[in-house]
């Protein structure tokens, strides 16, 4: 028996503006650019930018995004690809009006929902979200998170107390943190504020920092080599306390290779995850970044929408060398996705625990 080896996830970016200007993501800069604010995305990320929740709201209507019919005929085409599971992200879908119809026609399609969402509307709009199953937050620590993302911790932290306490979620909600040299020491009372919880997880990766637009002051954010030992014993402390029980994610095999500072090659991407941006361009890598095409332009659809031709297919096929050589000539990562999914392919038996979130 043939099996086949195609993604099983689409994240898809339902949105190009944002509300935050958090400082390592290149999303929000992207669509500066687009716009022809070069120096704006410069000024945002060397802190010059406002920073209160509502910073972003501006470019999401300066910017197409691209509309309901769109968004549904790509929920369409992932379906006919054989994709079962929908996930909205980039860079806050939150900002859509619609998000709770976009879930809910994913969900008529029998597809599994899942949402990024940085925190800060999780409150206010956590009641209309019965339709999405997974709910994927991004947080870094009491005191890092205004440094780094430009808004409070309370803010995020009410959110999610208020999505746990109150029977909205479908499923355990999840912490995502992403570990630099700013907080290095509140990683811990993150994952015992979701054991507090009981129905939140939480998973964590380290900073990696490939090409991105603006002037983002790495020096500042990295891992220095002075704090390396701080992290060692953070990581030991990790893998001790999934041990007890903590609900962390992650599997031990991987917490033990960040702390090594090993890469991950050999990724297993294409089995797990592609990505449409809201331009309708397919990706397969958050590392390289590349365009592979555009799913609407190379679909066909007849006048009552019906797939005649389904673009993801006809651009993954045609792609299939190119994908190739950029795995194979890649130097490696270490984005949990990513990892955990190879990690899992290679059978790695611990990281299928984590599944529903790869």
């Amino acid at each position: 028996m043939k099996v086949r080896r195609r993604p099983v996830t689409i994240s898809h970016s339902v949105n190009s503006g944002c509300n935050l200007r958090c400082v390592f993501c290149d999303e929000w800069k992207k669509n500066l650019v687009e716009r022809g604010d070069l120096d704006a995305a410069s000024d945002s990320a060397s802190g010059s930018a406002v920073d209160s929740p509502a910073a972003g709201s501006a470019i999401s209507s300066a910017l197409r995004d691209p509309s309901f019919e769109d968004v549904c005929k790509i929920i369409d085409l992932a379906v006919d690809f054989g994709i079962g599971s929908y996930n909205a992200w980039s860079t806050e879908p939150l900002l859509r009006k619609d998000l709770p119809e976009i879930m809910k026609y994913a969900k008529s399609k029998g597809m599994k929902t899942f949402m990024i969402t940085n925190g800060t509307l999780l409150k206010k709009r956590i009641h209309e979200l019965e339709d999405v199953d997974y709910i994927s937050v991004s947080v870094d620590g009491p005191t890092s998170t205004r440094e780094i993302r430009g808004t409070d911790y309370d803010v995020i932290a009410d959110g999610i107390r208020y999505a746990s306490e109150n029977g909205f979620l479908n499923e355990p909600l999840l912490m995502n943190c992403v570990i630099s040299g700013k907080n290095l020491g509140e990683v811990t009372d993150l994952l015992r504020f979701a054991k507090e919880l009981g129905n939140v997880k939480m998973a964590v990766e380290p900073l990696y920092t490939f090409k991105r637009m603006g002037d983002t002051d790495w020096d500042d954010l990295i891992i220095r080599d002075e704090q390396k030992p701080q992290f060692v014993s953070l990581m030991n402390e990790l893998i001790d306390l999934k041990k007890q029980g903590y609900p962390l994610i992650n599997s031990k095999t991987y917490l033990k290779q960040i702390r090594d500072g090993k890469l991950i090659r050999n990724c297993r991407v294409d089995c797990g995850i592609l990505a449409v941006d809201h331009h309708n361009d397919l990706y397969n890598c958050r590392i390289h970044n590349k365009p592979l095409g555009n799913v609407i332009e190379n679909s066909v659809f007849d006048e009552s929408g019906k797939i005649i031709e389904n673009g993801i297919t006809k651009v993954w096929n045609q792609t299939k060398k190119e994908r190739k050589e950029m795995i194979r000539n890649c130097e490696g990562c270490q984005f949990f996705g990513y990892a955990e999914l190879t990690l899992m392919n290679n059978y790695n038996i611990e990281s299928f625990y984590g599944y529903e979130w790869l």
